[in-house]
């Protein structure tokens, strides 16, 4: 799926949104892969580094998510390494 500048910004908006209402993690990647259809783990990395203001590196750990727990990490995991992005984010930005 490709994404416009405009549902990107919307999709950022929501990624905020529910980081401050304590979704974790996988809760959002599935909205963007269940809910969007997104597929893409780059896109995927891309909207997380948009949303909460850091760099690729500090996200890749998405790239061993995946919503049906395929994949290398699951939901636990995913949770655990990305959600002090989150949480530093969420802190920052006095939220």
């Amino acid at each position: 799926m490709s994404i416009s500048s405009i549902d990107e910004t919307k999709i950022i908006a929501k990624l905020q949104s529910m980081a401050i209402s304590n979704k974790t993690p996988s809760d959002m990647l599935r909205y963007l892969t269940l809910d969007l259809k997104i597929e893409q783990q780059l896109e995927l990395m891309k909207l997380f580094t948009s949303a909460f203001d850091v760099s690729l590196g500090e996200v890749t750990a998405i790239s061993g998510w995946w919503h049906d727990a395929s994949a290398e990490l699951n939901d636990n995991d995913i949770n655990h390494y990305i959600g002090g992005v989150i949480k530093d984010y969420l802190k920052a930005s006095g939220k």
